[in-house]
């Protein structure tokens, strides 16, 4: 096999010399832009074109037809890779679409819009009908909604990356279960954060309620089995060591802990980090936990994080205020804000 280049001043031009030398049957390998010109004086546009020819039945190429080296013919191999995956990028988004009828594409827009996955929306879309309300129908199947029953059981601890609000967050559904009468265990291994524990510690007096504030997760066996017959423990925990905490908890407590684990996302986070933020803690959670949906302008991460972790969603924050500002959403609700707050 030859392997030659051939530059023109338009793409057409090196062609008709490719075809002119190695004659109809040459494959071109690749083309690219380049500039032509002596010392990069009065340089002028042109294209280079790398084309090669089967010659196992020894067809003579003309004279001044030079063959590259091996190191050549890698650099060139390298080059198609590099182009065949910029080509990919560049129709990744719009092949997958082609599997979506002209009648659905404004449905397709929607998702996309809203921020939902174009692989999760094209399923979702050849699952459901052409209306609005068939889709809603069928995003309401695929989401699982567990409520705050286990915090009203056992408890929860809160983890999750910095700046999700779960000190905040905690405090809210500290209240929700005060107001049903229940009596609030509150325990927080965030003892680094002066605010924190001044918060906590005001949220203890205002509730009545009990305040543990450990250093360590072995300090946890002897608190939560003491005080854990008065009522649900809620766990706070700080934002930038949460993944040695979990691991700290698998090691403790080899049977299984007594409270259930709640990953706090915040909604304004695209899928990618979200998902990547979950993954850091081992997918060690029961349930999910949404914050600050005032501050998102699309939900479609609801879905996606929904599908991809298969966690059931326990809340929704709204804003920053205590106690208001959480939703225990539906089905209904939460489908209607993920196609657009309808």
């Amino acid at each position: 096999m030859k392997i030659k280049k051939f530059v023109g001043g338009s793409f057409k031009e090196a062609l008709e010399t490719v075809k002119k030398e190695l004659g109809p049957d040459a494959i071109i390998l690749s083309s690219k832009s380049v500039k032509t010109g002596p010392f990069g004086i009065f340089n002028k546009d042109a294209v280079e074109v790398t084309a090669t020819i089967d010659d196992t039945n020894n067809m003579p190429l003309p004279p001044e037809t030079t063959s590259l080296t091996l190191e050549e013919i890698l650099k060139e191999v390298r080059g198609l890779k590099d182009e065949i995956g910029f080509l990919k990028e560049i129709w990744r988004p719009i092949v997958p679409t082609l599997r979506i009828g002209k009648d659905k594409k404004g449905l397709f827009n929607l998702l996309i819009k809203q921020g939902v996955d174009t692989q999760f929306a094209i399923l979702l879309l050849e699952r459901s009908g052409e209306s609005l309300d068939s889709l809603k129908s069928v995003i309401k199947k695929d989401l699982k909604i567990q409520g705050l029953l286990p915090a009203e059981d056992s408890g929860l601890m809160f983890f999750g990356p910095p700046g999700a609000g779960k000190t905040t967050t905690m405090s809210k559904i500290a209240y929700l279960l005060a107001s049903k009468r229940r009596h609030v265990n509150l325990i927080s291994l965030d003892c680094t954060r002066i605010g924190s524990v001044a918060h906590m510690k005001e949220l203890s007096r205002q509730l009545r309620c009990s305040l543990r504030v450990v250093k360590k997760v072995s300090d946890l066996p002897k608190i939560i089995y003491k005080d854990m017959t008065r009522g649900p423990m809620l766990i706070d925990t700080p934002g930038f060591e949460y993944k040695e905490i979990l691991q700290d908890i698998k090691d403790i407590f080899p049977t299984g802990f007594p409270v259930k684990k709640c990953f706090l996302v915040d909604a304004t986070m695209d899928t990618q980090a979200a998902l990547k933020a979950w993954q850091n803690c081992n997918c060690d959670s029961d349930s999910i936990g949404f914050t600050k949906l005032d501050m998102t302008t699309q939900y479609g991460t609801l879905y996606n994080l929904s599908i991809l972790t298969g966690s059931p969603l326990s809340f929704l924050t709204t804003g920053p205020d205590v106690p208001d500002d959480i939703r225990i959403p539906t089905s209904e609700f939460l489908s209607g804000l993920i196609i657009g707050g309808v």
